[in-house]
């Protein structure tokens, strides 16, 4: 796992556009983070989340996040393309054929379905807004059939389950949520 030396708080996020700033923790002037410095993100940032990231002072004098990481975000694993170049490496590894560990390409797809699926994630539109950034669930309550949506620093974000063919949806913004006729959750 990667140390940053910084921390700071996402003030300010312009999703459509990518960008925003983070209040060190410091109180040093806030820094510019970009989305393409969040590599493997499981989500996209949200105004409040902590961020740790490594910074670089560009030429005329602005500070930026070269790159940065989420807290309590987990990072998706990146497939690596690259190939071996020892032959024989390769064909040992071919010749040992169907593996169950974290070098078989395989598993490094299902292992994040896996655990979208542990988090109460239930179908494959799911998994693609989720994967999106759309991490606010919109939930059919079992009991009174009231449509409530719950963000994911709520008590019950982890144990709620969407199921999409109960209505059930993922939004990506909290005001989504209330345009579509859904409430906030009691905490």
């Amino acid at each position: 796992m990667q140390s940053f030396p910084y921390k700071g708080q996402l003030k300010t996020w312009k999703d459509d556009r990518g960008f925003g700033f983070i209040k060190p923790d410091d109180g040093s002037k806030e820094v510019f983070l970009h989305i393409s410095v969040l590599k493997g993100a499981s989500r996209r940032p949200i105004i409040g989340d902590t961020i740790f990231y490594e910074k670089t002072t560009e030429a005329n004098g602005k500070i930026r996040a070269s790159k940065a990481s989420i807290k309590g975000v987990i990072n998706q694993p990146t497939v690596s393309n690259q190939r071996s170049r020892n032959s024989s490496q390769v064909s040992n590894q071919q010749s040992m054929g169907k593996r169950i560990n974290g070098n078989n390409p395989a598993m490094q797809k299902i292992i994040p379905i896996i655990f979208l699926i542990g988090l109460g994630i239930s179908s494959i539109a799911s998994v693609t807004n989720f994967v999106r950034g759309c991490n606010i669930k919109g939930n059919i309550s079992v009991n009174t059939g009231s449509k409530l949506y719950h963000l994911p620093n709520m008590e019950d974000y982890a144990t709620t389950n969407i199921d999409v063919s109960k209505g059930e949806k993922w939004f990506c913004t909290e005001s989504e949520a209330i345009a579509s006729g859904w409430s906030k959750a009691p905490r």
